[in-house]
């Protein structure tokens, strides 16, 4: 019961932090808005329709390799139509993936006899692996600038690491009898 209860404690810190980060300034180093935003969205609207998703350029088949064209540009694009506004649903999800996360970690440091600053520590492992794990990869793969991926990577290994802190409060060793 100790273990649910410091997941779902983890869980609600883990998304008061990342709240907390993505509405300050640190949330937006490294992200650049479009130029000529109206007549971008106008030609992707036209050409993907509701076909969200992810798309990569150039592509082995794209329209630049079938012309011979010279390559002289590359990237990744996550495209979805939607109304621009924060919408409650993605709100909710994002606490569900928190939890599963935090929940994981609960019984991760539940299964380790350890004391409070090494269960933080383990937190913070976790937190280092999956902040590294996709945002470098994005970073040497599609070109995601070095600023965005080191505040991204910080962002997410924090969320463990606050996550970690209450796990860790809460499933302290209880005193001996």
């Amino acid at each position: 019961m100790r273990v649910l209860i410091a997941g779902i404690a983890g869980a609600i810190a883990m998304f008061l932090w990342a709240a907390v980060a993505h509405l300050s300034p640190l949330a937006t180093i490294g992200v650049h808005t479009l130029p000529n935003e109206g007549f971008i969205v106008g030609v992707l609207q036209t050409n993907l329709y509701n076909r969200g998703g992810v798309y990569i350029f150039p592509s082995p088949k794209g329209d630049q390799i079938a012309t011979h064209a010279k390559i002289t540009s590359e990237g990744l694009l996550a495209y979805s139509r939607g109304s621009g506004a924060m919408q409650p649903r993605r709100l909710g999800v994002e606490f569900l993936l928190e939890l599963v996360e935090s929940l994981l970690l609960a019984v991760m440091s539940a299964m380790t006899v350890a004391s409070f600053g090494t269960r933080v520590r383990l937190a913070a492992l976790v937190g280092l692996i999956t902040g590294i794990a996709p945002n470098f990869s994005y970073w040497n793969w599609y070109g995601f600038g070095l600023d965005y991926t080191l505040v991204t990577a910080f962002i997410e290994a924090m969320k463990f690491v606050v996550a970690g802190l209450v796990i860790a409060a809460i499933l302290r060793r209880k005193p001996a009898a």
